[in-house]
């Protein structure tokens, strides 16, 4: 089902005639709800790369500390990332393409100059070091506060919140030749090669560590920059930070282009209030109005940053949540009032379907716990994690534009997306479109 609303285009198909409104609404507003906290999320670690730069070359600057310098910073990071996605598709084709280029250059980075640099020194961390120790950093003090256990699963976030977006291939489909084999083989190639490159260079960066306390004690915004300070000198830790804030901002794009997108799909189906003008179309068959809504948004989010020390926290744990539970919904019904109904594509999971849906099930229900939990002790005003109000607001919201009586809600009017292709259920192999998308390649 190669579509541009991905996921709740499914939910809606697997849950049938009965459900199946329901569940691609509410699919629909967890799914963009994740995708519009992903943009800030992205954008505040970026953020954090160039803080950590002015740092280090102004080490008497004290505006870095300041909440509203974090904030503009990444108001005006925003921006960037979303000007290729208004512009024109060669400007994105371009950006993109440069953002490769700074990718690898990094990640050549990592695998020479930072072992060949360590080398230097001679002062590689054991095996053991790398692989057997373990430092709870919630239990500071006298009164003991988190056991390690609570710790190493609050930790989770980290890896969650680089392995999501799954169906961001999906959002490009209606632009995709053959779109149910390349869309799906894009999904799963893409997750592989991000765990087969990041485990290895996340290994070479612990072997390469210097000086562990250092770091947990560092005065710079963030831990990362007095790791390469250690590891490369101040000169090599600003040139580093500042090619992960451009890379990083790139990666903002991206998830803005996706997010772009779901504001677009559901705008043309009518889920979100005002959806008229999010479905509008520039000359150029961009999704402008859309590109503005995500923008605005996303800065509106990102003013947390200012009263709130677990800010990026919150923001990637309420990101992390809602892109996941949008995709158990389709999930639990592929298995259960779909299953009779389902037809495999070509690229298919075959007998491994159900134990692999099994398995994610358990694994986003748990994740949706974990992230919910508070992230640092002792919980205050500045410590909390606002990731459940999160989650609840946006819960309460779908539900609330659900139910409204006298023929407002969508249990009114929404019967499923609406059609814009022609497909062949029993291959699905290509789509044909009846209503011209947007086109963004």
């Amino acid at each position: 089902m190669p579509v541009a609303g991905g996921i709740y285009y499914w939910s809606y198909r697997l849950g049938g005639e009965e459900w199946g409104p329901f569940l691609s609404w509410m699919t629909a507003w967890w799914n963009w709800m994740g995708w519009v906290c992903v943009v800030p999320g992205v954008q505040q670690g970026s953020t954090n790369f160039l803080l950590g730069a002015i740092e280090i070359a102004y080490p008497n600057a004290t505006i870095v500390y300041k909440g509203w310098f974090a904030w503009l910073l990444t108001a005006i990071g925003m921006f960037f990332a979303m000007g290729p996605n208004i512009i024109s598709q060669r400007v994105l084709r371009l950006y993109f393409r440069f953002a490769t280029f700074i990718f690898f250059t990094l990640f050549l980075l990592y695998w020479i100059w930072f072992p060949a640099q360590t080398a230097m020194s001679g002062q590689f961390q054991s095996r053991a070091g790398v692989f057997n120790h373990f430092y709870n950093g919630i239990n500071e003090g006298e009164t003991k506060q988190a056991s390690d256990a609570y710790t190493w699963i609050i930790g989770i976030l980290f890896g969650a919140w680089v392995f999501y977006g799954y169906d961001a291939s999906a959002h490009l489909a209606e632009e995709t030749h053959d779109a149910s084999v390349v869309v799906a083989r894009g999904m799963w190639m893409s997750t592989l090669t991000a765990w087969v490159l990041s485990v290895p260079t996340l290994v070479i960066i612990l072997f390469c560590l210097q000086d562990f306390d250092g770091i947990i004690n560092a005065t710079y915004s963030n831990n990362w920059a007095e790791y390469l300070v250690q590891t490369v000198g101040s000169k090599g830790a600003v040139a580093i930070l500042s090619l992960l804030w451009v890379d990083s901002t790139c990666a903002t794009a991206s998830c803005f282009m996706s997010a772009q997108h779901v504001t677009f799909a559901i705008s043309r189906d009518g889920v979100l209030p005002f959806s008229k003008y999010f479905r509008q179309l520039s000359k150029n068959k961009i999704p402008v109005n859309a590109a503005y809504l995500v923008c605005g948004l996303s800065i509106a989010i990102t003013c947390a940053v200012i009263g709130s020390s677990v800010a990026f926290s919150a923001i990637t744990a309420t990101a992390t949540i809602a892109t996941n539970f949008s995709y158990l919904i389709p999930i639990i019904a592929r298995h259960t009032v779909g299953r009779k109904t389902f037809k495999p594509a070509e690229w298919n999971l075959g007998r491994f379907s159900l134990p692999l849906g099994i398995v994610a099930v358990v694994y986003i229900s748990f994740l949706f716990v974990v992230l919910l939990l508070p992230q640092l002790y002792p919980v205050t005003a500045e410590t909390l994690n606002y990731a459940p109000i999160c989650i609840g607001i946006v819960t309460i919201v779908s539900l609330v534009g659900w139910i409204l009586p006298f023929g407002l809600g969508g249990r009114y009017w929404f019967k499923g997306p609406k059609k814009t292709i022609e497909m062949d259920d029993s291959k699905a192999s290509g789509v044909t479109i009846t209503e011209e998308p947007v086109r963004i390649q």
